[in-house]
């Protein structure tokens, strides 16, 4: 059991905390973590199955919904008896909104607070927040953290003496290579994973991996906070930008040796900010920097984020941010950040105002290795507290690619290509491609593949492709007003550019 979650529950329960949430659905290990803070005192349970329960063998203790939660906290609120209680009410989401339930809440949250000798604590355990702004003031969370290295550690060690397996036959290497798999996920889905690897082949080793990270995708899809990214690409499948790759791999070595770096006086690395026109290879950069790091690309989508409960929202964004911590190292890809955070400052921008002050302090004061790549393509409406240096180690601008950098990405996708090639002119494709960006050219290497295959041409040529690109509408073409707002947006911003790492702004 986690130390620092016991230490945080006696430290609510010292300062007189009224009500603790615990939002969790792993009831077992929530019962654990109670009776080791409260020990031999009261506990009483209400859940909505067994109504009035027993907290320790749980058998209902006058029938099913033999009491209801409004029966079962006014007849606690009227006890007189002084002693030191607990009332753990379990899933009480749907119920909790009924209006003498939260004045009762109210009220006994009020006589703990004045009231010297009535010491009654209210822990809330549900797998759904559901705060009434009716108690807001009278709750604190307690954050359940996803198991250490050391948690987990112990975890495998049970399951390898439950399940008899020869201890020999799990080395250090095994342990080494399935860690990084089993972090970010609870002690339950640990236990989950552990036992499906068990079963499927009788063994647990390194092996296992795969089938873990399969498993842990669909767990991070259902939490609607996080979704895990397959990362195929590498450096090599980004055509140009080369500053930006260099920096990259910099950063790279340092995270693949960070205690050494640490230790040496670097700075832990935050992550950088790419911001420029679309399809030029803002995402790209990020699922190759995946690659780079040897570490798994968890990509955050704010605007999932936003919950319809008081305080769900900001609830939501810090248990995304934990579960890239515990993950850690990895790379936390946040996809046009600039849909997510322009509109802070503005009117009834309460709730963003709030997620987006927790973000800013989260990035200033980061000590995890969690690398964080946020694209935009329009900086200019975001408050400036975000691009200030602190947040993010750099900021990058993604121009439309220049000649070389168009050479490149033609290049990099007809290597791709499978079909025979005539010496290919790469300077008329260059010319002929000015205003296009790497999505773009892209595009013509893969409808002029297609043609060739359907018409059956024997090889590719140069004149193939440039019978393509005067059929191709090209960005500058059909996005011509939105690029022309873009640099006047633009035009008073400077940023580094992620080709030759000069200050510049915005081309087109």
């Amino acid at each position: 059991m986690n130390n620092k979650i016991v230490d945080a529950f006696r430290k609510l329960i010292d300062i007189n905390t009224p009500i603790i949430y615990i939002n969790d659905y792993d009831f077992v290990r929530v019962d654990e973590i109670i009776r080791k803070v409260v020990g031999n005192k009261k506990v009483f349970e209400w859940n909505p199955v067994t109504g009035t329960t027993d907290f320790i063998s749980k058998q209902s203790k006058g029938g099913f919904d033999s009491q209801t939660l409004e029966d079962f906290l006014e007849t606690k609120y009227s006890d007189e008896v002084a002693i030191e209680k607990y009332l753990v009410l379990k899933e009480v989401h749907d119920f909790i909104d009924e209006p003498k339930v939260k004045a009762l809440l109210a009220l006994m949250s009020q006589r703990k607070l004045y009231d010297r000798e009535y010491e009654t604590t209210i822990i809330i355990v549900s797998s759904v927040i559901n705060v009434p702004i009716e108690i807001e003031k009278y709750v604190s969370y307690l954050e359940i953290d996803f198991p250490d290295e050391n948690e987990i550690n112990r975890l495998i060690d049970e399951h390898i003496e439950v399940n008899f397996y020869d201890k020999t036959k799990f080395n250090d290497e095994d342990r080494e290579k399935l860690m990084p798999s089993l972090k970010g996920m609870t002690a339950f889905e640990i236990d989950r994973m552990l036992d499906m690897a068990m079963s499927s082949n009788g063994s647990l080793s390194a092996e296992d991996t795969e089938m873990i990270l399969r498993q842990k995708k669909q767990m991070v899809r259902k939490s609607g906070l996080l979704e895990l990214i397959d990362t195929p690409e590498s450096l090599d499948d980004i055509g140009g930008l080369n500053y930006l790759k260099g920096y990259l791999e910099r950063k790279a070595k340092i995270v693949k040796h960070l205690s050494d770096a640490i230790k040496f006086g670097v700075t832990m690395p935050k992550g950088v900010f790419i911001v420029g026109m679309p399809g030029c290879g803002k995402s790209l950069c990020a699922k190759a920097s995946a690659s780079l790091f040897e570490a798994p690309l968890l990509k955050l989508d704010m605007g999932s984020m936003m919950g319809k409960y008081v305080g769900e929202s900001e609830k939501n964004l810090r248990k995304a941010i934990r579960i890239a911590e515990a993950a850690a190292p990895c790379v936390l890809w946040i996809d046009e950040i600039e849909k997510a955070f322009s509109g802070v400052g503005g009117e009834n921008s309460d709730v963003l105002t709030r997620m987006f002050g927790y973000f800013l302090s989260w990035m200033q004061d980061k000590k995890s290795s969690v690398y964080v790549i946020a694209t935009a393509n329009n900086a200019d409406k975001l408050p400036p507290e975000l691009k200030r240096k602190g947040r993010f180690d750099e900021i990058f601008c993604v121009n439309l690619p220049n000649k070389d950098e168009r050479k490149a990405i033609f290049e990099v996708h007809l290597n791709k290509k499978l079909c025979p090639k005539e010496n290919i002119d790469y300077l008329q494709l260059v010319n002929g491609t000015e205003g296009f960006n790497g999505a773009d050219i892209e595009s013509v290497v893969n409808e002029t593949v297609e043609n060739c295959f359907l018409n059956g041409k024997r090889a590719l040529s140069t004149q193939n492709l440039l019978d393509m690109v005067k059929k191709t509408v090209c960005i500058s073409m059909s996005c011509k007003k939105q690029i022309n707002d873009m640099k006047n947006a633009f035009s008073e911003s400077c940023f580094k550019d992620a080709t030759t790492g000069e200050v510049t702004n915005i081309r087109v």
